[in-house]
């Protein structure tokens, strides 16, 4: 039952992340790769007796770049809708 409420954690943590990184701030998506960095590097430690090293800076590492990389697809796609909106106004304008 663990394993179900962590996979739907980590779920939530990534539609959280999508929907931040769509905003207009780009601040915003910055919270959640910054809170995870947090957590892994104070919290986990602290929590797990037989934790190794290199397995917490591979997992720190893979976590970030799953997150960064939903950060950045969501500034493209914010992006790309910007320029589209402008496209429009620019024909409703001639």
């Amino acid at each position: 039952m663990e394993q179900v409420y962590g996979w739907l954690i980590a779920i939530v943590v990534l539609v959280i992340q999508f929907l931040l990184s769509r905003r207009k701030r780009a601040l915003w998506g910055a919270i959640v790769p910054f809170l995870y960095l947090i957590y892994m590097v104070y919290w986990i430690p602290n929590k797990y007796d037989d934790f190794s090293v290199v397995k917490l800076i591979l997992v720190a590492i893979g976590g970030l770049a799953i997150l960064c990389s939903i950060w950045i697809n969501g500034r493209e796609y914010l992006k790309k809708k910007r320029n589209k909106e402008l496209v429009q106004i620019e024909l409703k304008n001639l």
